[in-house]
């Protein structure tokens, strides 16, 4: 996936945005949003480095080939959300709030989720790089072509997961809950190895 190709950006205020208003390419850095009221808002080629938006509400937000990097912070708080050729990168985030999102053509490398919610949303041409999520909660995500590099999750919620093409191969993946999601799920030997025991429970298959 090729990485997000800003131009010129203007540098912004926090404070100058509207609910439901479009804006397109600035720049927020070392910037806080507080509890401001976002939801709505496209914006479109902008660039957020090392903004503090956990209490901002960013419900219906849309991000159109955006860049969002070092955030750190406990919630951020997006569902049904809109996520298209962009990419949130090298970030600390405590609880994300993304589900009924839509993530098309994005990429979310080097961040560490303890947990991401990303129920009832829609993945498609997502790339996960390098990163760590306590639990990743996928239950009812249907999409296709997602895949995970260098990543750790440590548990992944599947119940009711319709993803074609999903590749789980650059996953160490510590428990899974709903099995039956993982149909059509491309893993290497070594990752059903490890979870050969919780296929077997699953199954009902006693191991003597």
């Amino acid at each position: 996936m090729r990485g997000v190709d800003l131009g010129h950006l203007t540098e912004a205020d926090a404070y100058d945005i509207d609910e439901d208003t479009t804006l397109e390419g600035l720049r927020w850095a070392d910037a806080s949003f507080g509890d401001r009221a976002l939801r709505g808002v496209a914006f479109v080629g902008c660039e957020f480095v090392n903004v503090a938006m956990s209490d901002a509400d960013l419900t219906a937000a849309r991000f159109g080939e955006s860049r969002l990097t070092r955030l750190n912070i406990p919630v951020l708080k997006a569902p049904d959300a809109s996520w298209v050729g962009s990419e949130i990168a090298a970030s600390r985030i405590g609880a994300w709030e993304g589900y009924g999102a839509t993530l098309r053509a994005t990429e979310i490398t080097e961040c560490k989720v303890t947990y991401a919610n990303l129920r009832g949303a829609t993945l498609t041409d997502v790339l996960f790089t390098g990163c760590t999520f306590d639990e990743l909660d996928l239950m009812d995500v249907k999409g296709a072509r997602v895949a995970f590099a260098d990543c750790t999750i440590g548990v992944l919620t599947a119940h009711r997961m319709q993803v074609t093409d999903l590749d789980l191969r650059g996953a160490s993946v510590g428990a899974v809950s709903g099995m039956d999601g993982l149909k059509g799920a491309t893993m290497s030997d070594t990752q059903v190895t490890l979870l050969a025991p919780q296929f077997a429970d699953h199954l009902g298959i006693v191991v003597e």
